[in-house]
């Protein structure tokens, strides 16, 4: 097995797991007995945790192996999914299993990644071409989607809380398959003061800084956020516009096989000499998708929105994958990645927090108008930033 179908693999299988638990950890968990705003506040504190861990588990990563923290995120997170089993004896514990959940995935996040890649990218050499490789991982990922979204009422129906079971032991399954299978060339930086993570970190912040892509990148990446937020909302929209549960089931389906279609057929094209253009084509077809969804009233238009952004999202995440994954040196690749997820994460906390003062009083309408704000200033931030790119 080649690198790249390593990566698919792992990928797709943690894609799965990860897909499992959260769309199942909500109605499982209510089910089990735990109220809403117990898992509305886990939900909040895993993502304050993300945002806290993970620059210093980057760093870490980039000082001690991406392969070590890679596996240990993955054995944490595994843990905490077998903890959620025991939340109708011990709700108090459903929080913590959270909590201890995004340790874990501030542990994987960026390490996974910049390992797979360094794999992939040394064993093609010459002939590597990120954007057919992230085309392909975007493909196998969307793939686990779909196959999640297809299995997850059945689990969830049949096995309860166990459903955390399996996820957890789709997790466990990945991480043995980096511990053997996966190889990482890397010579320990076994100084442990606090100095030396703390020039770690300013190196990425430096990178980042004299990088004009990866700073354009990173509002865009927040403000793109805006709309997954304002994705807790699509249920009753849908419902407002005389769908029902199954409707909603053909728009995820449905969003997942148009990105699948998109990023299939961008594998089988060279990398382009800058993805920007891509990207802010991308953000754009998301404005009129959203668009369309704001101002419709007929349930078909609505289903045909929400793919027309979905498959726009098939071009926008790859092309964003690769600028940031070729930008960064190998040194401080995790780093980097880490300092970048940082951004969208606490921007996806603060979110939550927010919003959830006036989100139930906020229409479906008005929603999705802020979400075509939030793309077009999306183009506005690529268009602006290239135009002073130029003068410099």
């Amino acid at each position: 097995m080649n690198a790249t179908n390593k990566s698919k693999f792992i990928l797709g299988m943690r894609g799965y797991g990860a897909m499992l638990f959260s769309i199942a950890a909500s109605p499982v968990l209510h089910n089990a007995g735990i109220s809403f705003k117990t898992i509305s506040i886990g939900y909040g504190f895993l993502y304050v945790v993300l945002a806290l861990f993970e620059i210093p588990t980057g760093v870490w990563a980039d000082m001690f192996g991406s392969k070590r923290s890679s596996i240990i995120g993955g054995l944490i997170q595994t843990l905490s999914l077998f903890l959620f089993l025991l939340a109708d004896k011990y709700p108090s514990i459903v929080v913590f299993s959270f909590i201890l959940y995004g340790v874990g995935s501030s542990f994987i996040s960026g390490a996974l990644s910049a390992l797979l890649y360094s794999n992939a990218k040394k064993e093609g050499e010459e002939s590597f071409d990120s954007n057919k490789y992230f085309s392909i991982i975007e493909k196998a990922s969307v793939a686990s989607y779909i196959l999640a979204s297809a299995s997850v009422g059945f689990l969830s129906k049949w096995l309860g809380l166990n459903s955390f079971a399996v996820a957890g032991a789709i997790y466990f399954v990945s991480v043995m398959f980096v511990l053997f299978l996966v190889q990482e060339e890397f010579i320990s930086k076994s100084h442990k003061k606090i100095e030396v993570f703390l020039k770690q970190a300013l190196s990425g912040l430096r990178y980042i800084s004299k990088n004009h892509e990866l700073k354009i990148l990173l509002p865009v990446r927040m403000l793109n956020q805006v709309e997954s937020i304002l994705g807790i909302l699509w249920l009753p929209w849908i419902k407002s516009l005389g769908g029902s549960d199954l409707w909603f089931s053909a728009l995820a389906t449905g969003s997942y096989l148009s990105r699948y279609a998109v990023n299939h057929y961008y594998s089988k094209k060279a990398r382009p000499t800058s993805f920007m253009p891509r990207i802010q084509a991308s953000l754009f077809v998301m404005g009129v998708g959203a668009s369309i969804c704001a101002i419709t009233n007929n349930v078909y238009a609505g289903l045909l929105g929400v793919w027309i952004m979905a498959a726009a999202r098939g071009i926008f995440l790859p092309a964003t994958q690769a600028i940031q994954h070729d930008s960064f040196p190998e040194e401080i690749r995790s780093t980097g990645l880490s300092m970048m997820n940082f951004s969208v994460e606490a921007m996806i906390a603060i979110s939550y927090f927010v919003s959830s003062k006036w989100i139930d009083g906020l229409s479906a309408s008005h929603a999705w108008w802020i979400s075509v704000g939030a793309f077009l200033l999306s183009v506005l931030f690529i268009v602006f930033l290239k135009e002073k790119l130029h003068e410099n």
